[in-house]
């Protein structure tokens, strides 16, 4: 869980542009900051359901993810939509985003490589950056 709560943190927070710090989790959730710093090194490895709920409900996923229910690549997949649903937003590309809809795998990475070749051609992703 403390892995899964951390690549969720480790998002833009829309608010701030910046990763969600256990101040905005807590502030948000109602959640204690002790709580969530429990859970996030791992020292609460088996929060209430309550504050599962809440997490899931705050990030805006399913409380699934916090569980063994969901595989790895499944994890995977739910960080790299957020991700995407989040540029889509901030960036004003939803139909870009609608388009993608339905695409295999294969297509997708095919247009993520043209997107990370554009965004490099402009500067915007500095080498190492993910």
């Amino acid at each position: 869980m403390a892995d899964r709560l951390s690549a969720l943190m480790a998002m833009k927070n829309p608010r701030t542009g910046k990763s969600y710090t256990v101040a905005d989790v807590a502030r948000d959730t109602g959640l204690s900051a002790s709580a969530i710093t429990q859970i996030k090194t791992g020292a609460k490895a088996n929060p209430t359901l309550k504050t599962v709920e809440a997490l899931a409900d705050y990030f805006g996923v399913q409380t699934d993810y916090f569980t063994k229910r969901m595989d790895e690549e499944r994890v995977r997949k739910v960080i790299a939509a957020l991700e995407m649903l989040d540029a889509a937003e901030n960036a004003g590309v939803q139909a870009l985003f609608a388009r993608a809809s339905g695409l295999s795998d294969q297509s997708l990475e095919m247009v993520k490589a043209v997107i990370d070749t554009a965004r490099k051609a402009d500067g915007l992703d500095a080498p190492g950056d993910r």
